[in-house]
């Protein structure tokens, strides 16, 4: 069988949910531009940590990348996360990782694809 794939947020207690939680809600929209800057700018350590979390970092990184160049696509993901409680937001990275571990890579290309070009139509 396939090695199983770690669930995004499953190491996470509530405490820490609910820690996690909190910050995001308290980012400015400067504070999420510089995490979006970060995360197009991986070290390798950073990368196997999101890999060791379930996250793909190239997906992770080009979506930052879209988002810190598209200022209203930016201001809806920090909307979006400021009303989102700690279950919520688990559920919705938990669904995404589901919905991403079952895409070919050309499938996840086209999604990507797609993504950046409702961005371009949205600037």
């Amino acid at each position: 069988a396939a090695p199983q794939q770690p669930v995004v947020g499953a190491t996470l207690s509530a405490e820490e949910m609910a820690a996690v939680n909190s910050r995001v809600k308290q980012m400015s929209e400067d504070d999420i531009g510089q995490m979006l800057e970060q995360m197009n700018n991986l070290t390798p350590a950073q990368e196997a940590q999101m890999k060791a979390m379930g996250a793909d970092p190239a997906m992770m990184s080009k979506a930052a990348k879209m988002m810190s160049s598209n200022p209203m696509m930016k201001k809806a993901a920090a909307q979006l996360m400021k009303n989102m409680s700690p279950e919520q937001m688990m559920q919705a990275s938990q669904q995404a990782q589901q919905q991403m571990a079952g895409m070919s890579d050309d499938e996840r290309k086209k999604a990507l694809e797609k993504i950046e070009k409702m961005s371009q139509e949205n600037k």
